[in-house]
C-alpha cells in the first residue's frame, strides 16, 4: 500500500511546537513523550542503517522507527524497531547493512548517536557521561550546540554541566524529566562532585544546565516551565487591543503604553471612575522625579493616550488627560548633531576585516550612513526585503510604515559581502544576527546601537551623541549639502511632516550666509 500523502506525525511537526506552547501547564508528561516519540518517528532522529547492494551499488537509508510499549511496571517505554530494507532489484540477496547511521547532518560533522566522541575522546570520560542520567540525551543536546554555532570549548563545559545537574537531579530523586535548576544552583554552593572539573559554580555550568533543560523541553523529554505573569487588568487588555487595531502601534510601543497604564491602576485603583485630577497629577509628578527627561517625555505621552482612551470608553470623567504636564522641551530646537565626512570614513574603515563581524558591521554602518535608516529599521530587515532584481530595499518602520529606497553600489556590496558569510544554522529570515553563539536575529535596535558604539570607540571617534541615530542625523545633513531638496530627504527618512525634516536645515552654513543680516560690531 503506498504512504499517503499526510500522516499525523507531520500534522505534529507542522502545527505541534505551535500548540505545545500556547497549552504549557495543561499538558501532561506522558502526552509530551507520546508527541515526541510521533514526531520523530522515521527520521534522521532516531538514526538508521544504511544498505548497499554490492552488485549495482544501490544505497539506501532505513531509518528507525520508535514504537511506544508499556513495561512490566505498567510506566511508558521506548524501543528501537531495525527494520531490513531491500534495494528493489532482481539482485536482492547482494544487500547488506552497512552499518548504523547517525542524526541528520548540517554539513560540518556527524551529529547522531556517536557525537559525545567529538568532544570526548577519552574512553573512561564517555562512560561516565553516557552511564548518568542525562547520558541518553547528550548526543542530541551536543548536536545542538553545534548547530547553534557554540565552540568545541564551550560545547565541553555545557556538556559537562548537563552531565552533572543529572546526577544531582538522580541523588534528590528526581529526574531529567523534571530538572530543578533552583535546586541544582543550590547545589553548586557546597558542590563536591568528584567529576565536576570545571563545572563547580560559574557561568557555563548554570547556563549549560538552562540549556540542557531547554533541549529537554523542545524534544518533548521535559515539562515546559510555566510563568507565572501578574493578572493584567481588563482595562489595559483593552487598551492594548485599542493600540494595535486603530492605532497601528509597534509591539515595542504597545508593551511601553501598557506598563505605564497598569502602574497608573496599581496606583490610583482599578476604578478610573473614582480617579480625581489631583491624584493623577501628584502621581505623575512623583513618578517623574525618579526619571530622566527621555523617560519623562514617554510617560507623558503614554498617560495621556490611556486617559484619553478612558475618556472615549466612558471609563472616567473627559479631560483627566489634560492635567498630565507637558515637559518643558522645545522641540528641534538644539542643532542637528552629525559626523563628519572624514569621521564617517574612518567609521566604514574600522569595519574592514574579512572576519564575519567585521562584515556584518560594515554592511550596518554604510546602511546607517547612506540611507538614513533607523536601528529598529535594520534589526527588522528581512532576507526577503533586499530586492536585487531591481536594486531596492524595502522599509518598514514606524507606523508600519513600509517604503521602497535605491539601494547604493557600497551599500549592496557591503551586503552581498556579509551574506557569504552569513552563520547558516540560524533559521531566521533576518539579515543581520548576532556572531556570538546562539547566533539570532538582534531583538531590536538597541543590538544595532551598541554595533556602532562599539565600531566609533575603535575608530577614536568622539561625537555629540552615541549609537545609530548619529548615522542617521549624518546622512540627512550630507543629502542637504549636496542640494537634495527637504521634500525629498523627508521621503528617504519616512518623515510626517517637513517640519521635522526642515530642523536639518540648520546645518547648511554655506546657505544660512546668504540671507544672515550683518550685525554691527560693538564700538
Amino acid at each position: 500500500m503506498a504512504r499517503p500523502a499526510l500522516e499525523v506525525a507531520d500534522v505534529f511537526r507542522d502545527f505541534g511546537p505551535a500548540w505545545r506552547q500556547s497549552n504549557a501547564g495543561h499538558v501532561s508528561l506522558g502526552q509530551l513523550k507520546v508527541m515526541s516519540a510521533i514526531e520523530r518517528c522515521r527520521t534522521a532522529a532516531l538514526g538508521g542503517h544504511v544498505a548497499r547492494c554490492e552488485d549495482c551499488a544501490y544505497t539506501t537509508i532505513a531509518y528507525n522507527s520508535c514504537i511506544m510499549g508499556r513495561s512490566s511496571n505498567g510506566e511508558l517505554a521506548y524501543r528501537c524497531l531495525y527494520f531490513s530494507v531491500n534495494c528493489g532489484s532482481p539482485c536482492l540477496h547482494n544487500v547488506r547493512s552497512r552499518g548504523p547511521i547517525g542524526l541528520a547532518t548540517d554539513g560540518r560533522s556527524q551529529t547522531g548517536t556517536n557525537m559525545l566522541e567529538t568532544y570526548f575522546p577519552a574512553a573512561r570520560m564517555l562512560g561516565h557521561l553516557r552511564s548518568g542520567p542525562s547520558g541518553p540525551y547528550l548526543d542530541g543536546f551536543a548536536a545542538a550546540l553545534e548547530r547553534q554555532g557554540y565552540s568545541p570549548a564551550t560545547a565541553v563545559r555545557y556538556l559537562r554541566a548537563a552531565a552533572h545537574v543529572g546526577h544531582v537531579m538522580a541523588e534528590q530523586g528526581a529526574s531529567s524529566d523534571d530538572i530543578d535548576l533552583a535546586a541544582f544552583s543550590e547545589h553548586l554552593r557546597i558542590c563536591r562532585c568528584p567529576r565536576a572539573k570545571g563545572g563547580r559554580r560559574n557561568h557555563h555550568t548554570v547556563y549549560g544546565a538552562r540549556l540542557f533543560r531547554r533541549h529537554l523541553v523542545e524534544i518533548g523529554m521535559c515539562r515546559p516551565a510555566v510563568a507565572t505573569a501578574p493578572a493584567e487588568p481588563h482595562l489595559v487588555a483593552r487598551f492594548k487591543a485599542w493600540l494595535c487595531k486603530h492605532r497601528g502601534a509597534s509591539d515595542p510601543t504597545i508593551k511601553l503604553y501598557a506598563r505605564d497604564a497598569a502602574h497608573l491602576m496599581t496606583a490610583l485603583g482599578t476604578d478610573p471612575s473614582g480617579w480625581d485630577p489631583a491624584d493623577v497629577r501628584n502621581y505623575f509628578m512623583d513618578r517623574a522625579s525618579h526619571c530622566g527627561n527621555g523617560t519623562v517625555e514617554k510617560l507623558t505621552t503614554s498617560l495621556r493616550a490611556f486617559l484619553r482612551y478612558l475618556a472615549v470608553e466612558g471609563c472616567c470623567q473627559a479631560g483627566l488627560d489634560n492635567v498630565v504636564p507637558a515637559y518643558a522641551h522645545w522641540r528641534l530646537a538644539d542643532m542637528p548633531r552629525y559626523l563628519t565626512a572624514e569621521q564617517v570614513n574612518r567609521l566604514i574603515a574600522a569595519c574592514d576585516g574579512e572576519l564575519i563581524a567585521r562584515r556584518r558591521d560594515r554592511a550596518i554602518v554604510v546602511l546607517l550612513a547612506r540611507l538614513g535608516l533607523r536601528a529598529g529599521d535594520v534589526a527588522q530587515l528581512r532576507l526577503v526585503d533586499i530586492e536585487w532584481q531591481t536594486g531596492s530595499l524595502r522599509v518598514s518602520g514606524k507606523s508600519r510604515y513600509e517604503v521602497r529606497l535605491p539601494i547604493p553600489q557600497d551599500v549592496g556590496d557591503a551586503i552581498a559581502a556579509y551574506l557569504e558569510c552569513r552563520p547558516s544554522a540560524s533559521e531566521s529570515d533576518r539579515v543581520f544576527l548576532r556572531t556570538i553563539a546562539p547566533c539570532r536575529p538582534f531583538r531590536n535596535g538597541d543590538g544595532i546601537s551598541s554595533v556602532v558604539k562599539r565600531r566609533m570607540r575603535g575608530a577614536g571617534i568622539v561625537a555629540p551623541i552615541k549609537g545609530a541615530h548619529v548615522l542617521r542625523h549624518t546622512a540627512a545633513t550630507e543629502m542637504l549639502r549636496h542640494g537634495v531638496p527637504l521634500e525629498k530627504i523627508g521621503l528617504v527618512l519616512r518623515h510626517r511632516g517637513i517640519d521635522t525634516t526642515a530642523y536639518y536645515a540648520k546645518a547648511d552654513v554655506a546657505l544660512l550666509k546668504q540671507i544672515a543680516q550683518p550685525w554691527p560690531e560693538a564700538l
